[in-house]
Parts: structure tokens; C-alpha cells; sequence
């Protein structure tokens, strides 16, 4: 069942390792893999954020290929990666949803890096954010800037194990915090 959530994969504006602000490649098997996991959390879209015009035909080549020949092969696949669309910037993503939904998200971002004012998941469970669209940013490379962690409405906390390990494929992490955003049925 779909729900009002909306998982952005941010490529742009996103830090290297040396803290520079860069804009990444899509990779497919990201598209792939986490056009799966929106679908099976019933996610409404899966936006890649990216202002790239390359960037956009291969996202393009990729989904074309699957709603057409594609399908044919595997049904499955074919279905997830309707979840896709492109847009060129997070402002892009905000008015997709807006004009979509009647209404602006709510935005939230995510981040392996302790910060100060991030929130648990159990607090978003808790402040009747439900009826309101809800926009997850995930950061490539090394992250989403601050500058996007400023201007979302809930910072989450970083996925933390027993382990001070902690670089997940940013494939794992859509899934680890779609699945505790969630509620359950």
C-alpha cells in the first residue's frame, strides 16, 4: 500500500573527502536497487537528485529500457523502476511534491555524522507528521552538505550498531531507515 513518503537520493550538492562540495554519478545499480526498496515499502517515488543533463539520459536509458523490453524479461524489476523520476535539485524534488501532493513535504534528512538537534525515529512517530508528505534525503559521496541538514524540518540520527564502524552503502541505509520510519503492519 503506498504511502506519502518520497526517498531523494541527493548527487548534488554533496562533500568529497576533502570536504569540497562535488556532484556525484548515478550509479545504476543504486537506481536498481533502491527503485526495489521504495517499492517494497510501498514509497510513493524515488527522485534522483542530480543537475546533470548526462546524468538524466542515463537515468533515462535505464527506465526506458525496463518499461519497455524490460518488462518483458522481468515484471518485478519493471515495476520498481516506474518509482524513478529525475530532478535537477532538492528545490526541484520539494516542488515535485508540492504540486504532486497539494501541499510541501516535510523534510528529512539523513546522515552517518553525529550532529547537534537530530531526532530518533520514534520522535517522528510520535508528532503527527502521518497525514503530511514526507521527503527523505539521502547524501552520496560523502554526505549531504550542511547547508541541506540546515533547511530540512528533522535532521535523523546516524544508523548506529555496536560497532564504531559505520559506512554503509547508501543502498543499506535507504532500506535500514525506511524500515524503521515505517510503521509496521
Amino acid at each position: 500500500m503506498p504511502n506519502n513518503y518520497y526517498v531523494g537520493l541527493v548527487h548534488h550538492p554533496v562533500y568529497n573527502k576533502n570536504r569540497q562540495i562535488v556532484t556525484t554519478s548515478v550509479t545504476n545499480m543504486d537506481i536498481h536497487d533502491i527503485s526495489r526498496i521504495c517499492c517494497t515499502f510501498g514509497i510513493t517515488k524515488f527522485l534522483i537528485i542530480n543537475p546533470l543533463s548526462c546524468q538524466e539520459k542515463l537515468v533515462s536509458k535505464i527506465t526506458d529500457f525496463w518499461q519497455g523490453k524490460g518488462r518483458l524479461y522481468q515484471q518485478d524489476r519493471a515495476e520498481a523502476l516506474e518509482k524513478v523520476a529525475f530532478v535537477r535539485s532538492c528545490e526541484e524534488a520539494i516542488d515535485f511534491i508540492t504540486i504532486k501532493e497539494r501541499t510541501c513535504p516535510i523534510v528529512i534528512t539523513t546522515t552517518a555524522k553525529q550532529q547537534e538537534n537530530q531526532c530518533n525515529y520514534d520522535f517522528l512517530a510520535t508528532n503527527n507528521i502521518d497525514n503530511k508528505p514526507k521527503l527523505v534525503l539521502f547524501g552520496t559521496g560523502y554526505g549531504l552538505t550542511d547547508k541541506i541538514h540546515q533547511e530540512a524540518d528533522y535532521v535523523l540520527k546516524p544508523i548506529k550498531h555496536h560497532t564504531a564502524y559505520n559506512h554503509l552503502s547508501v543502498r543499506s541505509a535507504v532500506a535500514i531507515v525506511m524500515d524503521r520510519l515505517l510503521p509496521k503492519t
